[in-house]
């Protein structure tokens, strides 16, 4: 089940401790999760702009020499 931060605050209320745990577990496991999904797609999008960059300088260096040797 699904738990929501209300449904922690009402168990806390409650006295209701085992309920309390599950829904602060649940919270806290959907934002990790969520966190983790936004890290996958900024450390791909890095992975990918570093090597386009990578590729383009060398490209770049490689203009330069031939120009110069004519």
């Amino acid at each position: 089940m699904t738990y929501s931060v209300n449904d922690a605050v009402d168990a806390a209320f409650d006295n209701n401790a085992s309920k309390f745990q599950d829904a602060v577990t649940s919270v806290l496991s959907d934002k990790l999760r969520e966190r983790i999904g936004v890290e996958k797609v900024v450390v791909a999008q890095n992975y990918f702009n570093d090597s386009v960059v990578d590729d383009d300088y060398e490209g770049h260096e490689e203009a330069e020499v031939a120009d110069e040797d004519f």
